[in-house]
């Protein structure tokens, strides 16, 4: 089945659990690609990596049953972007190739991101090349280095065919993945995005893929780029949505997936700051609604998220508690009530925000998604009537 989303998502606990509390109704139509996180000096310190010989391993071990658990019977995409393309484990086994060969023995249907950017590397190639052996079914993932090289056709096509040909990969059970990135602020235009997607499309008319799909982040990485004042709220556009309902409309028989990185813009640590400001990211109709509070080692510290989520549920675009678990929560923290077993009220750590925000954005996107693509073949039909 071609999947109606699918959203770049950091292999990490938040996310894991967003997954985990995600409705079965709208969790089969989302294909993840799970992003390995970078191992920090901090990661490395703690007891249970000092404690083995082979940290990186038991790191990727643990990631691994995650993701198992997280998305049971699923396919998943993988990807190591933020690892360097020679990266290997104690053993001297490539971090991909250790990472796919984990998650295949847990009984995951893994499917291998290849980087357009990185192919050139010769380590990396030739690692891929040893999983196609196992594999030949791939997400190529072309971000702004190939949408820099599709200003030279010729260049981009001899490349791209490269990369399909050297990995054998099967084009009819294999996608192909526009990553627009970070979008968010000025770093780039809705036309722009537009223009990007439009021209892939074209080059690559000629490949009969399962899928593609594009991707990008209008979440800004600080909280200042998108509202600039504590305890205040205002919509951030989400240019991504905008961009594929503009070409699917204008192109309606392009098979193109929607994606994005979810909440969390993909070029912030992977570290999550404890006094970071309170803060709820809320998705909405091409939007999203950030409602800010302040650092959370001031004021109420972690207690203000009470009163975030009843401004947010004031302010007119809180869908209700049943539309997803995250939505339940958010109106639990705002009657600042308890959970089971719990004495104290539910407040959230960024962890658990990072889950709540989740949940709501993937149940909407794919609601939306749904949406839109029924309101566009009803109008085809009619015009053709």
């Amino acid at each position: 089945m071609i999947p109606k989303y699918v959203p770049i998502s950091r292999a990490k606990s938040g996310e894991f659990e967003s997954y985990k509390q995600l409705n079965d109704s709208v969790k089969q139509f989302i294909l993840p690609i799970f992003e390995l996180p970078p191992m920090t000096e901090d990661m490395l310190g703690r007891k249970k990596y000092t404690s083995v010989a082979n940290p990186y391993e038991v790191y990727i071990q643990g990631v691994a049953s995650d993701i198992q658990d997280a998305m049971t019977g699923a396919s998943i995409g993988i990807d190591i972007n933020s690892w360097a393309p020679n990266a290997t484990v104690e053993s001297g086994e490539h971090i991909l190739v250790f990472l796919s060969s984990c998650l295949s023995n847990l009984g995951c249907n893994v499917i291998p991101v290849v980087g357009y950017d990185r192919w050139e590397d010769e380590e990396y190639s030739t690692v891929l090349k040893q999983l196609s052996k196992e594999t030949n079914r791939f997400f190529i993932r072309l971000d702004n280095d190939a949408f820099s090289d599709m200003q030279e056709e010729e260049y981009f096509l001899e490349t791209f065919d490269s990369i399909v040909t050297a990995l054998n990969i099967d084009i009819s059970r294999s996608s192909v993945l526009f990553d627009c990135g970070d979008v968010s602020l000025s770093k780039s235009s809705i036309v722009a995005i537009q223009d990007n997607i439009t021209l892939a499309l074209k080059l690559l008319k000629n490949y009969d893929f399962k899928f593609t799909s594009m991707a990008g982040c209008s979440v800004a990485g600080d909280i200042n780029g998108m509202v600039s004042k504590i305890n205040s709220q205002a919509p951030v556009v989400r240019k991504e949505v905008k961009a594929w309902k503009s070409i699917k409309t204008f192109n309606p028989n392009a098979n193109l997936v929607f994606g994005d990185y979810g909440i969390s813009n993909p070029t912030v640590s992977v570290s999550i700051a404890p006094y970071a400001n309170g803060k709820i990211r809320y998705t909405m109709n091409d939007s999203y609604l950030v409602v800010r509070g302040y650092p959370r080692n001031q004021g109420d510290k972690g207690a203000q998220m009470h009163d975030l989520c009843r401004r947010l549920i004031s302010s007119g675009h809180y869908m209700k508690p049943s539309f997803s678990w995250g939505d339940r929560m958010i109106s639990v923290c705002a009657n600042e009530g308890c959970l089971e077993g719990k004495k104290e009220a539910f407040k959230g750590s960024t962890t658990q925000w990072v889950t709540i925000d989740t949940t709501h954005h993937m149940t909407y996107v794919v609601e939306e998604v749904k949406e839109f693509e029924l309101t566009l073949a009803t109008t085809r039909k009619i015009r053709v009537s």
